[in-house]
């Protein structure tokens, strides 16, 4: 999902930036390189499927750091005077920029020119807009963990000094906030972004990385639907994204990380348990959730394939004091087309199943990917427990903004569950066919055992239940767990369930 940037434009008039690149305005130049920025690109061909009469663009082309963390700082010492505009340049001196950038605080004027040439060589759209520099996605792990940098660039009259920025590691999206749409027909289109040469001169950025090009197919779907491809993309070609978008060397890889700096996943029994009657017989749907013990947070990140649907999961591990000391292979993440869902999975996370009396296993739910987030708060005073996660920049999780995305950040906080309820065909129980009896629905943490963790004693949970009923009429019994009904009374038979007690 994109996050929606704040615009909020100071009452002043904008001076164009010609004037500020005349002879005694042009910016000092630091006697070593300093942090630059390049554009790059996710993937060469990205699809877009129309929603009504337009097709919303987002073309997985970003601005990202380059040399260091690129940051910009405004100031003034109070009310009677003008703004000052500097390049921080840690250790390098700072550059000075020129002072009429200052006159809006929304961000960097007509830094962006994007042009959309249509299947038959005519531009359908030239414009140019404004330019926040922010730490929205991750790039490789050369940079912090967490960005630095607020997410948006707004002021006010009031406005006595502010920063804008990208880590290093980091980038912006260049393409998917400004509500441009491709008005034309079905077929493919050429997407350029540029950055302008005065800009290009003004902050040294080589020509190589001022501009982008990405080839997209605009396609419609009956019904509408999400952004994405059909399967595969057909016809695609093989796929080269530009710029390095794996992980770097900065984080070492710990294949025996102290226990100070682990999560613990935590299953907990399935509650929520209803049978739903449909036109294919009757399915047991069931609520989920694994949380987290602490002390450390659950951190997994994916970086992109070259080439492919698919990110190449990490793990990461992080200290007391939030730093991150190490990273581990975990698994995959996959990017899910499917209605509802348009988002990057985590493959490798839980897994359901029912089993018989004899605790055999009877059917495995086909839910396999997880976006991990902070649903439930669990035990807020466990060892490592945050009370607000999204008031920190580990809190939420981001996963992954569209078929382009370079790279997904997920996050369960120790003390915080996240929790999934199966009711989608493949994910509930078909139970058509069950003999009535004593079942058990099993909950599994980590099934792979891909992720470190403080304990694995505690990654599988069952919840006894009782079939009955006949064929269209099922029926379900869930007793007390530990004394604690969930179910509010009893059981169900495909009838809401009250909100559980505690």
């Amino acid at each position: 999902m994109s996050r929606t940037r704040r615009w909020i434009p100071l009452p002043v008039a904008l001076i164009a930036l010609a004037t500020l690149l005349t002879p005694g305005g042009a910016p000092a130049r630091a006697a070593t390189p300093r942090p630059t920025l390049r554009l790059l690109t996710a993937d060469p061909t990205v699809t877009i499927v129309r929603y009504g009469n337009r097709a919303w663009l987002d073309a997985g082309i970003y601005v990202a750091a380059t040399g260091g963390p690129f940051e910009i700082r405004i100031q003034r010492p109070d009310y009677d005077h003008p703004m000052e505009v500097t390049q921080h340049v840690g250790g390098g001196g700072d550059v000075a920029l020129p002072a009429g950038l200052a006159r809006s605080l929304v961000g960097l004027r007509r830094f962006i020119h994007l042009t959309i040439t249509d299947p038959h060589g005519k531009v359908v759209l030239d414009r140019y807009h404004a330019f926040c520099p922010t730490s929205e996605v991750r790039v490789n792990d050369e940079g912090p963990q967490a960005a630095t940098y607020m997410g948006y660039c707004y002021g006010s009259p009031f406005t006595l000094g502010t920063v804008w920025g990208i880590d290093e590691g980091w980038a912006t999206n260049a393409t998917a906030y400004y509500g441009d749409p491709i008005k034309g027909p079905d077929g493919e289109y050429t997407v350029r972004v540029s950055i302008p040469e005065r800009y290009a001169t003004m902050l040294d950025i080589p020509a190589a990385d001022a501009a982008a090009t990405v080839r997209v197919k605009v396609i419609t779907r009956g019904g509408g639907g999400g952004g994405g491809c059909p399967p595969r993309c057909e016809g695609d070609g093989p796929h080269h994204p530009s710029g390095r978008v794996t992980p770097a060397d900065a984080v070492p890889t710990l294949p025996d990380p102290p226990a100070n700096v682990l999560p613990d996943l935590v299953a907990l029994p399935a509650w929520s348990i209803v049978v739903e009657h449909r036109r294919q017989g009757d399915f047991l749907d069931f609520g989920a959730t694994v949380w987290n013990a602490g002390p450390a947070p659950m951190v997994v990140e994916g970086f992109r394939r070259s080439g492919e649907e698919t990110m190449d999961a990490y793990e990461y591990f992080m200290d007391a004091s939030g730093h991150v000391v190490g990273k581990a292979s975990a698994g995959d993440m996959m990017w899910d087309r499917r209605k509802g869902h348009q988002h990057w999975h985590f493959m490798q996370f839980a897994r359901y199943a029912l089993l018989d009396e004899t605790r055999t296993t009877t059917i495995v739910s086909r839910k396999e990917a997880f976006c991990l987030a902070p649903t439930d708060a669990i035990d807020l005073l466990t060892p490592g427990a945050v009370w607000n996660p999204g008031a920190i920049g580990l809190g939420g999780s981001n996963c992954g903004s569209g078929p382009g995305a370079l790279w997904v950040r997920e996050v369960l906080p120790a003390g915080w569950g996240d929790t999934y309820f199966q009711g989608l065909p493949g994910q509930s129980f078909n139970i058509t066919d069950l003999p009535n009896g004593t079942y058990y629905i099993a909950v599994e943490a980590n099934p792979l055992g891909l992720l470190h963790e403080g304990r694995t004693d505690n990654d599988v949970e069952l919840r006894e239940i009782e079939l009955g009923g006949t064929p269209g009429n099922r029926t379900v019994t869930v007793p007390p767990w530990h004394g604690i009904d969930t179910e509010g009374t009893g059981g169900g038979d495909g009838q809401p369930v009250p909100t559980p007690v505690p």
